[in-house]
C-alpha cells in the first residue's frame, strides 16, 4: 500500500521522478536480497523513454521512511525539479 507519493519534473528535461513510500507487510518479497519483514520501502522511479526504479531504503519506522522521502525531494528541488500533482 502506498502511504506517501511525491512527483517531480524538471523544467528542461522530459523525465518525471516519482518518490514513493510503500507499507509492506511481511512475507511478500519475491526478490532475492530484499527484506522479507514488515516495514516501509522508499523508491525513486524515473520515467522517460523507459522506467528505472531505485530503492532509497527499507525502514522499520514510518516516520524514518517519510523523512528519507522528504530528504530526497529536497535534493531534487535543489536540482531545479518542481513538484507536480501525482497521476490519479
Amino acid at each position: 500500500m502506498i502511504i506517501g507519493e511525491r512527483v517531480y519534473r524538471h523544467p528542461q528535461q522530459a523525465s518525471t521522478v516519482r518518490l514513493v513510500v510503500y507499507d509492506r507487510p511481511a512475507g511478500l518479497s519475491e526478490v532475492e536480497g530484499m527484506p522479507d519483514e514488515a516495514g516501509f520501502l522508499v523508491t525513486e522511479e524515473w520515467r522517460g523513454a523507459s522506467k528505472v526504479v531505485k530503492t532509497l531504503g527499507f525502514f522499520n519506522d514510518r516516520e524514518a521512511a517519510l523523512e528519507r522521502q522528504a530528504a530526497r525531494a529536497h535534493e531534487l528541488e535543489g536540482q531545479r525539479y518542481q513538484p507536480v500533482a501525482p497521476a490519479a
